[in-house]
């Protein structure tokens, strides 16, 4: 089973759009937002794009009207959690959370997680930065940014959950 990653996707409505046809064309039926989805029309715009995959996401440090987000999820029948969520998919255990404080926070509190939570891998967003590792068996992923605000390169992963072996997929945003 593969599976899509994204992150940090701030309302980027083009970013948004190319993402989510990129996905489509991958053919994965299940995508992992990993938070700052930040407003309703941001998820209007996925239900659209991505007709018929699920999504499954944890609210991020900057999402704005979490009662409406939480609304238009569940109306797609998606899963959104406010925190740190353990979720099962393909018979791998996968902690999702976005992250915070600093760059340096987020990634500490993520190694020292995915070195005591009995998980399959960690996967979080909220630094903008791409990272896949490898810690004591199990797989750690930020895909990036979506957005490509800081970077100016929009990315997200494709994972295979078969043999959890990652893939960050990028392009120039332009911004």
């Amino acid at each position: 089973m593969r599976v899509a990653v994204i992150s940090d996707t701030h309302d980027n409505i083009h970013a948004i759009k190319r993402v989510a046809e990129r996905i489509t064309e991958a053919g994965v039926e299940t995508v992992i937002h990993l938070g700052d989805i930040i407003s309703p029309f941001a998820v209007r715009l996925l239900r659209d794009a991505l007709r018929g995959v699920k999504v499954v996401g944890v609210l991020g440090n900057n999402d704005g009207d979490v009662l409406q987000l939480a609304k238009l999820f569940s109306e797609a029948g998606w899963e959104l959690y406010s925190g740190p969520k353990i979720i099962e998919l393909g018979g791998r255990r996968i902690l999702i959370l976005h992250g915070y404080g600093s760059v340096a926070d987020t990634e500490s509190l993520v190694k020292n997680l995915a070195k005591s939570v009995e998980v399959d891998a960690v996967f979080f967003g909220h630094t903008h930065k791409v990272m896949v590792e490898r810690l004591q068996g199990r797989l750690v992923l930020n895909p990036g940014e979506a957005c490509g605000y800081l970077t100016g390169k929009s990315s997200f992963a494709l994972v295979d959950l078969d043999t959890m072996e990652a893939s960050i997929q990028v392009e120039e945003t332009g911004v």
